[in-house]
């Protein structure tokens, strides 16, 4: 499993609120964890919900989300999980494919999957 932080943006669908924090990448993740505040903060309202799987074993229901992430100039649609408050936000797989990048866990940042196969 990949770990390491890097700092990202989270903004609105509208890009009207953007705030800038360390994500923790993790490659065991699927879609993206954030703190529910951070999300309500920046306006982004729970559209549905969806069960996970957390590293316990248990299962969790959470409240999803769109929102909009930049790294490294990129900015794209992702979805994100409405995750506790007291937790960093989790850089998932879904976010990252979507941004066609890669984590490059020896030098800590990401790489182009570009040009991307059709």
């Amino acid at each position: 499993m990949t770990t390491f932080t890097y700092p990202i943006e989270v903004a609105d669908l509208d890009l009207q609120r953007i705030q800038r924090v360390e994500a923790v990448v993790n490659s065991g993740v699927f879609f993206t964890i954030a703190p529910s505040s951070l999300l309500q903060g920046l306006g982004i309202e729970p559209i549905g919900t969806r069960r996970f799987r957390m590293t316990d074993g248990t299962l969790r229901e959470m409240d999803i989300g769109h929102a909009r992430l930049r790294i490294d100039g990129r900015f794209d649609y992702t979805i994100v999980a409405f995750g506790d408050d007291s937790d960093p936000l989790l850089l998932g797989e879904y976010t990252l494919i979507g941004l066609a990048l890669a984590p490059d866990p020896e030098r800590r940042r990401f790489v182009s999957l570009e040009p991307l196969p059709l």
